[in-house]
């Protein structure tokens, strides 16, 4: 299989690629607390984590497995789908990992709510400030892949 990357040609590969069957959806809902930006992080079991569990974004999920019973969705979906105008600090579509995954991409996204969202979340999300990201990110396997590539994001913001 020969692969061209950048109008060169990669004669070999090692390492197998996983073709997606949907897109992913990955989102930061950021909350201004006593005047300090604070994410919503969830713990997350995912197979193949080096440790038990990785901080992830608020959402994490593939679109293609959404149920339809809102109930049974993933905590916090439907508000960060639902979300427009100025709530909507980021969007877009970003590549995931291309040396692994064939063409996959995730719409990762930053939803900020407001003082009427409340502070008291689920037992497995958190509020951290962006300065806690940071310490955790100053090491491997505490944030995901998906946490990092939204926390990156940031910088185009200002």
């Amino acid at each position: 299989m020969k692969v061209t990357i950048s109008n060169r040609e990669v004669s070999s590969w090692c390492q197998p690629l996983i073709q997606p069957m949907q897109q992913g959806i990955c989102a930061f809902i950021i909350k201004k607390i006593n005047g300090v930006y604070h994410f919503m992080v969830q713990a997350k079991l995912e197979c193949g984590n080096f440790d038990v569990m990785e901080l992830a974004p608020t959402v994490q999920c593939l679109t293609g497995n959404i149920p339809s019973s809102r109930s049974a969705r993933p905590p916090f979906l439907d508000l960060v789908l639902e979300s427009s105008g100025s709530q909507v600090l980021y969007d877009t579509l970003q590549s995931e990992e291309g040396g692994r995954f064939y063409h996959e991409q995730n719409r990762n996204m930053l939803v900020e709510v407001d003082d009427s969202f409340p502070l008291e979340l689920p037992e497995r999300y958190r509020w951290m400030t962006l300065g806690q990201i940071y310490q955790f990110l100053r090491f491997n396997n505490y944030l995901n892949i998906q946490s990092r590539s939204l926390i990156a994001a940031l910088n185009y913001l200002s």
